[in-house]
């Protein structure tokens, strides 16, 4: 690996994309346990999605599917 490549690793990596990432998939479990439960609808459970989707901006945003 060059410096280069570790820059750029490393900028893209930061504590703050971490934790989004982390912060949306746990929202997404609570979700998902809220519709399996009957708590929610799929439409809600997809509105919700939807939500913590912008909120946190997960790190692989780009290669998540829609309502995951």
């Amino acid at each position: 690996m060059t410096n280069e490549t570790t820059n750029v690793q490393s900028g893209y990596f930061t504590q703050e994309r971490i934790q989004g990432d982390l912060d949306y998939k746990m929202a997404q479990q609570i979700a998902k346990i809220m519709l399996d439960s009957g708590l929610i609808s799929v439409d809600e459970f997809n509105k919700l999605s939807d939500i913590n989707f912008e909120t946190f901006s997960p790190l692989f945003a780009e290669i998540y599917p829609k309502n995951a």
